[in-house]
């Protein structure tokens, strides 16, 4: 059996014309012609997982980034456009960018289980650079948004090497959300079924990265942003994470986006996120 990070197939992609107007609308025609963006297919846990690849189109060794999607499903998946906004908006500026789709999204094999075994897709990603000559597998950061802020979080607690973390409207309490939002109980139910009541609360927990953060390096600083109109994960998500990572010595930031949504391109935050990611990341990956 080939071992986790095995790259099965690579697709680059080629932008149709309504998402070629709309990257330059948003980011400017450099993200298009200074980039390749691939789609990949790679062996996690024995499974074929989709996920893309983005790189500068100059040849060279950079610095990387593993980003990790937000929502469930289709719903937050990837596709060509936003791998584009997304992933080489940021490979623009001298990065691999790595991300997963999670098993069993857009073709892939397994089921997704929402900060289970489904993690170990993320951080095979660590795997797959080693495939990937571009790759300085010596400055690593990794980010994420919403669900894949909670990835992100678990991921700190298994690999001690990143240069730093970000995180978007992260969701870091799932009990909670639980608590005060019978949608998302209901949700957490049915992907944990098969487990007795007194089980699914100790798993919630046991996901939850407000449980986990005595883990995490503290050589890793996290960069936070929140929304404060953001409905879908509450802003004190990430007020309480920041009062955790403070309390267990951890450096971090925590900026505060006024008015704005959730993880939304939409609203215009995604200009001012990207000076606090840019700046980020060149202080702790560009040495």
């Amino acid at each position: 059996m080939q071992p986790t990070g095995t790259i099965l197939d690579t697709e680059t992609v080629e932008l149709n014309r309504y998402a070629h107007a709309t990257v330059k609308r948003m980011y400017g025609v450099r993200v298009i012609e200074d980039t390749i963006v691939e789609r990949i297919t790679y062996l996690s846990d024995g499974l074929k997982v989709k996920g893309y690849v983005t790189r500068p189109k100059e040849p060279g060794v950079y610095p990387m980034l593993i980003w990790n999607r937000g929502g469930f499903g289709d719903r937050g998946a990837l596709d060509d456009l936003t791998a584009y906004l997304i992933l080489a908006s940021a490979a623009v500026w001298g990065y691999v960018v790595l991300a997963t789709q999670y098993r069993g999204n857009k073709g892939g094999e397994g089921t997704e289980d929402f900060g289970g075994d489904d993690v170990n897709d993320a951080f095979a990603m660590l795997e797959v650079a080693k495939n990937i000559p571009e790759c300085d597998l010596s400055r690593v950061a990794v980010e994420g948004a919403s669900r894949g802020g909670m990835t992100t979080y678990q991921l700190l607690t298994r690999y001690d090497k990143f240069r730093c973390a970000i995180v978007h409207a992260g969701l870091t309490d799932l009990a909670a959300r639980c608590a005060a939002n019978e949608d998302f109980r209901k949700f957490m139910r049915q992907k944990l079924s098969h487990l007795t009541e007194d089980q699914l609360q100790a798993e919630v927990r046991r996901r939850s990265a407000i449980n986990l953060v005595a883990q995490f390096p503290k050589t890793t600083p996290v960069l936070l942003f929140h929304g404060t109109a953001d409905k879908r994960v509450p802003i004190e998500q990430s007020q309480r994470m920041a009062n955790e990572l403070k309390k267990h010595d951890i450096p971090y930031e925590f900026v505060i986006l006024e008015g704005a949504g959730h993880v939304a391109l939409k609203d215009g935050s995604y200009k001012q996120i990207d000076l606090h990611r840019k700046a980020w990341l060149e202080r702790y990956l560009q040495s």
